[in-house]
């Protein structure tokens, strides 16, 4: 690469760029801040005091801009206060009670098959659709979140309680066991409950001490990827539905497709739910459809598991196939009634060991879901969301469902997006839901008992395919390669290798990326932009400006233990490249200073003053001089403390990049004569950089 050496005219720069700099450097030697030539030993530890003290400060600064009454504490703690207090009725009822309508003809069929999924008899997928739903309305900070079973939740808990009760594998209908296996999938059903009270816990508990951002460290690509490959597992496993044939669950694609080919290959295909069940997935589809390129017509999409729900009722009463016994397998046996009490099945939990990690890996999903969702609705619906407010919601919602029936709840795209474009406008909507699901439980039990299991296959599908998002590994493919490898890792190894460990090498993908990016930070050699004292990469800036014998480097990254022998191997690279340029240019000390650019270093450890300490003395040794530009207040005072300026003069430590490679310059004009060097000058300022800016005032 061609480089420019750094030969400036001052007679010849802009009026502007004169003033820039008058404004930024100082003329006037600045006092150094450090006056203790013998630190206190305890000067750290009054530091994590002082930023402590800071923290605590900035909270009550918040706590106090906000007039506490009795009515905003109430309101707090049961949110549902502040939209009532408020609320207009003509202008927000109708749009409630609408949005909550089309949620409830949504999340009954759905319910009854997302529970079909997790093993569990339908009826529990509508418990899980009404305590929870109220209970959330009540809590909740969202104000369109539609809270429910979800399709991804309940395949997850299926991969993860596989083994977990002994003889579970046998039942192929968890509505209609066999009389021998009643006491097994009661057993199941047991321990689901069990787990949702768990993950209840551990949503309480990070909604309490504020632990949600624990969930930042799984990255967008890996949750979109391993949800793509849950999804399409999930679909796979609902085509044996559409065929009529009958076979052990699955957790990989492999395994569906499989089994699917055996039991054809078998002649065992049923042509009536061939025909019923592709029929229904047409229908549903066809909605899908002409809500896309006609958007007005929202309410199909919404009423469309209803009304393929009711097609499908509809079918089977008229082929008077109530009792089972024809070609059409549907649902039977649905208890009538509210959900009965479960709280008792709580403890002692016999498999803890082995569902409390299950409970870890469901909340993380959830958790990351449900917010997701709700901080999207509350940006484009304009207010704020309670972040622990929110979590302390989804945890009390699952006490709720733990304690009357029902498996894990959380927030769900399909529905949110059906009661936010039904112009939901506060949590009423929730308590509709709620209630027209009590008064199916209730009252329609006997009806839906009837639901063909070709018709919930057909709504499973077309309600998770939404969920391989293609277009998010196009993009990421697009604009970082990285992002996308990532996308594609956690995508295959859940469809191929199961839900589970797709999940477990997703978040171990998640973990190994962000310590690769810690330990490997990006580092780069700067030159100067024609006149201006903006220094930048010579590789993105290929005009840039560099000065033999100098070289300006600026680490991107704090610097603490694990990424110093990085940054170590970095700067000698950059040493080297600098000494071929001093080389070229004939110089003959070759590199005499080096200048750290430190304004990226927020924070440093003892491992990165140590490191900056051994390079001082080596440099030293090899007749180079070590100059630190605008370094943190927090890594100056390290360093005082490990007594650098023994080594490192505090005349070497300046506030800018530019004063810091003027005085480097001026002090190597000084030793060589070389025609190559001019000195760096700036206006009126004779090139004394002596009294250029020394550090004194630590600002970052």
């Amino acid at each position: 690469m061609e480089r420019t050496f750094g030969k400036i005219d001052a007679d010849n720069e802009d009026v502007t760029g004169s003033k820039m700099r008058r404004m930024s450097l100082s003329n006037q030697p600045l006092d150094y801040p450090f006056e203790k030539d013998t630190p206190d030993p305890f000067d750290s530890a009054h530091e994590e005091l002082d930023s402590v003290k800071a923290w605590w400060r900035g909270r009550q600064t918040r706590r106090s801009k906000n007039q506490y009454t009795a009515w905003s504490i109430a309101s707090t703690a049961l949110p549902c206060l502040g939209w009532l207090r408020g609320y207009k009725l003509r202008e927000w009822l109708l749009f409630d009670l609408m949005a909550g309508l089309a949620v409830a003809f949504t999340v009954v069929p759905q319910g009854m098959s997302y529970a079909n999924i997790t093993g569990l008899p339908a009826v529990m997928g509508l418990y899980g659709a009404f305590l929870p739903v109220l209970i959330y309305a009540l809590f909740g900070s969202c104000r369109q979140l539609g809270v429910g079973p979800v399709a991804v939740t309940s395949g997850l808990i299926f991969s993860g309680m596989a083994g977990i009760v002994p003889g579970y594998d046998g039942i192929l209908d968890p509505n209609d066991p066999k009389p021998e296996q009643v006491a097994i999938q009661a057993e199941y059903n047991k321990n689901v409950i069990q787990l949702a009270f768990l993950v209840a816990c551990l949503y309480t508990a990070v909604g309490l001490f504020r632990l949600g951002f624990l969930i930042r460290f799984l990255s967008h690509p890996v949750i979109t990827g391993f949800t793509s490959g849950a999804a399409l597992v999930i679909a796979a496993g609902q085509v044996k539905y559409l065929l009529g044939v009958s076979y052990k669950k699955q957790d990989t694609l492999q395994g569906e497709i499989s089994n699917i080919i055996a039991q054809l290959a078998a002649g065992k295909f049923k042509w009536q739910e061939f025909v019923m069940g592709f029929s229904m997935l047409a229908f549903l589809l066809s909605l899908k459809f002409i809500q896309r390129k006609w958007p007005k017509t929202m309410f199909l999409k919404a009423l469309g598991p209803f009304l393929a729900c009711s097609i499908g009722i509809a079918v089977v009463a008229a082929g008077k196939w109530g009792t089972g016994k024809g070609p059409i397998k549907i649902v039977k046996n649905i208890p009538q009634g509210l959900p009965p009490v479960s709280i008792q099945d709580w403890v002692p939990i016999g498999n803890i060991g082995q569902l409390l990690p299950l409970a870890f890996i469901v909340l993380a999903v959830d958790m990351l879901e449900s917010t997701s969702i709700a901080r999207a609705l509350a940006r484009k619906n304009g207010y704020d969301l309670k972040y622990n407010q929110e979590i302390v919601a989804l945890g009390l919602a699952n006490f709720a469902g733990a304690m009357f029936s029902s498996y894990t709840t959380t927030g769900s795209f399909s529905r949110s997006a059906i009661n936010n474009s039904c112009g939901a406008k506060t949590n009423l909507s929730g308590f509709v839901t709620s209630i027209i699901v009590m008064c199916v439980l209730l009252f329609l039990t006997p009806v839906f008992r009837l639901m063909p299991y070709n018709t919930m296959g057909a709504i499973i599908i077309v309600g998770v395919i939404q969920l391989v998002e293609v277009g998010v590994a196009y993009e990421l493919f697009r604009t970082h390669l990285r992002d996308f490898f990532v996308w594609l890792v956690a995508f295959v190894v859940t469809t191929f290798a199961g839900v589970e460990y797709g999940l477990m090498s997703s978040i171990a993908l998640s973990l190994l990326i962000l310590v690769l990016e810690s330990s490997f930070p990006h580092s780069a050699q700067l030159g100067r932009l024609g006149k201006s004292n903006v220094y930048r990469s010579v590789q993105k800036y290929p005009g840039a400006e560099t000065i033999p014998g100098i070289v300006i480097v600026r680490l991107d990254a704090p610097l603490f233990f694990a990424n110093t022998t990085h940054f170590e191997n970095s700067i000698a690279d950059h040493l080297a490249a600098g000494q071929e340029l001093a080389n070229e240019a004939g110089l003959v000390s070759g590199v005499r200073f080096l200048v750290l650019d430190l304004s990226p270093v927020t924070r440093s450890d003892s491992s990165g003053a140590h490191m900056l300490l051994d390079l001082t003395k080596e440099l030293q040794e090899k007749g180079v001089q070590l100059v630190l530009a605008n370094p943190t207040d927090q890594l100056m005072r390290m360093l005082e403390r490990i007594h650098i300026h023994d080594s490192l003069p505090r005349k070497w430590v300046f506030v800018h990049t530019h004063d810091a490679v003027r005085a480097a310059q001026e002090e190597l004009h000084s030793e060589e004569s070389s025609s190559s060097v001019v000195l760096i000058t700036d206006g009126n300022d004779t090139g004394k950089a002596g009294k250029a800016s020394s550090y004194a005032t630590h600002q970052q």
